[in-house]
């Protein structure tokens, strides 16, 4: 038994805008070779990113999960449009993003973020950005932002829903980096407050 987990926290996607998201992208990616794409049933939103997390600290970070769960009630997110960061003109990451749910998203990272940090873990540098990570730009040369956007996703007909996902927990996952791409294994599921 390995002593550390690769940990971090997210949101788990409803199978249904997992579906609509991936029959997007196989109809309108048109350069496969130059991004690493995510597998559509490892779509998720993080939260919280922990890194190399000893065995014996998982139960710390899981009571402080539950705490922060306790300060948000359920909710939903609306996932619509495709983007890129830093920008379109230069892309590393696309992304789809979050057009409902941010504020309600926000505060529960920022919850997490907070009962963390109150066990030792590093509070985040950048604010929270709500968004689906779908793929990455496989390294080329530094500065070179000669291919934007355009040039890995046809032009959608129109505006782009992907579909409404509720939520009611999050999720405690250990990742595994390998040749084939990382591997997630959830390890523990904490609800949000009940609204009753």
């Amino acid at each position: 038994m390995k002593s550390q987990l690769r940990l971090f926290v997210a949101v788990e996607i409803a199978p249904q805008v997992r579906s609509k998201i991936t029959r997007y992208l196989n109809s309108h990616v048109t350069d496969l070779k130059r991004i690493r794409w995510v597998a559509p049933d490892q779509f998720h939103m993080t939260l919280k990113f922990l890194g190399d997390v000893p065995q014996t600290e998982i139960h710390h970070v899981i009571r402080a999960l539950k705490n922060a769960c306790m300060r948000s009630e359920p909710f939903d997110l609306v996932f619509e449009d495709v983007g890129a960061f830093p920008n379109a003109e230069c892309p590393r990451t696309l992304w789809v993003g979050v057009s409902e749910g941010i504020e309600e998203s926000s505060d529960l990272a920022e919850a997490i973020d907070e009962e963390l940090a109150g066990i030792g873990y590093p509070r985040e540098s950048r604010r929270f950005t709500p968004h689906l990570t779908v793929g990455r730009v496989k390294k080329s040369v530094p500065g070179d932002c000669s291919t934007g956007l355009d040039a890995f996703l046809l032009p959608a007909k129109g505006p782009l829903f992907f579909g409404v996902s509720s939520v009611t927990s999050v999720t405690l996952f250990s990742s595994e980096l390998s040749r084939g791409g990382p591997k997630y294994e959830p390890l523990a599921e904490i609800d949000l407050k009940s609204a009753d």
